[in-house]
């Protein structure tokens, strides 16, 4: 049998103009990919480019971890490390000259002026939109600031703490002063805000639990003409460990993760010759139901980003990056409740007492998937001449407008 021949007719070729998407559709779009790919796709087109150098709703908070180096105070332009992109560069930062980085909230600092006389002066600053807010001066009494959500959006809280003293300080937008709060027990050492409350760890393990709308609460109970009757709810909260181990030599701390609230124990040598040598790192996860300290064995895509100031858990798949089980960590002194301005003896003290500083890092790398790790130590080498960097990010948007991928 012949085979007949069909004659089909030729489709002509749609012509698309991509370039001309609504934005509408492209955020739709965007927002669905990780930040590598917003990279390539800004360097596609003009338009694309507009779109993703917006920050969409959906991109708050997302970006790449960077770290701010320490000893810059008196300099209008700061180092920033991008360990992850492998690229170092000078930020313009005329906003933060004379003034220390006492941590971050996402792309938010937190800058701190030493007044003397055992007074500070506080600000928040976003050095990519160049947004400040001026807050209420503090006493140099503290050694960390957690925040409960962006400084950009509505009804957030700062909170100040003191370890050995166990105090607190809250301040809300529109507040004229902090309001100050003790708390009995043990000195706590970490404090961070997950789902909705503070909370605060001792050296015992156990929590304290401060929710976000019992402070709101209270600051409104307070009348204006007697900011000492500031009284809080707050709960504690007895949690056992899994795990036996001397609080010496042992640096906490708490990071949200993904809706967990997560305690990253880093051990240090405590030999006297050793300053500054980490060892290695134990992660566990709270039980809320059994109120325990339960041991995390991987972290799957997370990669932890630790600092004393600051720290937080981000998806190596939301980056674009195939990392997993990784922390990353600045170079922190075992002492919780120091500060940069307090650490002026550091400048130069290898010199000064004869040390070999050579090989000494203000960052470093562990991979918790590493078996027997307790043994197979890191022996990370911390630099002594300088403070440890501060995390922030860069965020989604920014990059995609002013970053080129290489």
């Amino acid at each position: 049998m012949g085979q007949r021949r069909r004659n089909k007719k030729q489709k002509k070729p749609i012509d698309i103009d991509w370039a001309g998407l609504p934005d509408n559709i492209l955020e739709i779009i965007f927002e669905r990919l990780n930040l590598m790919d917003c990279m390539s796709v800004s360097e596609v087109c003009k338009s694309w480019r507009h779109v993703v150098a917006q920050e969409l709703s959906g991109w708050q908070g997302h970006g790449f971890p960077w770290l701010l180096m320490s000893g810059e105070k008196d300099k209008r332009v700061r180092t920033c490390v991008s360990i992850l992109q492998e690229q170092e560069w000078e930020m313009l930062l005329p906003e933060a000259y004379g003034r220390y980085c006492w941590g971050s909230y996402h792309d938010w600092l937190i800058l701190v002026k030493d007044l003397g006389s055992f007074r500070l002066d506080i600000s928040l600053f976003n050095p990519f939109t160049r947004k400040q807010i001026d807050l209420p001066g503090a006493w140099n009494l503290y050694h960390k600031m957690v925040l409960s959500r962006l400084p950009s959006l509505e009804n957030f809280i700062c909170m100040l703490v003191h370890s050995h003293s166990q105090k607190l300080a809250f301040w809300v937008p529109g507040a004229q002063s902090w309001l100050e709060h003790k708390l009995d027990g043990e000195p706590f050492v970490d404090a961070v805000f997950s789902n909705g409350s503070f909370y605060l760890i001792g050296n015992d393990y156990n929590i304290w639990e401060i929710k976000g709308a019992d402070i709101f609460a209270a600051i409104n109970r307070v009348n204006a003409s007697a900011p000492d009757a500031f009284d809080v709810e707050r709960h504690f909260h007895e949690v056992t460990m899994s795990d036996e181990h001397e609080n010496n030599g042992v640096l906490k701390y708490l990071v949200e993760s993904c809706g967990e609230l997560l305690l990253v124990c880093r051990f240090y040598s405590t030999n006297p010759g050793a300053v500054l040598v980490t060892n290695y790192f134990k992660v566990y996860s709270l039980n809320f139901s059994q109120m325990s300290w339960k041991r995390v064995e991987s972290l799957g895509d997370r990669i932890l980003f630790l600092g004393k100031c600051c720290s937080r858990s981000v998806s190596s798949s939301g980056l674009g990056l195939n990392v997993t089980d990784c922390i990353y960590f600045s170079n922190d002194h075992a002492v919780p409740w120091w500060n940069e301005w307090d650490s002026d003896h550091l400048d130069g003290i290898s010199t000064r007492l004869g040390l070999d500083n050579s090989g000494r890092k203000d960052w470093g790398f562990f991979n918790l998937s590493n078996k027997n790790h307790e043994t197979l130590s890191i022996r990370f080498r911390g630099n002594r001449d300088r403070w440890g960097p501060v995390w922030f990010t860069a965020p989604q948007w920014w990059c995609c407008k002013n970053l080129v991928l290489a």
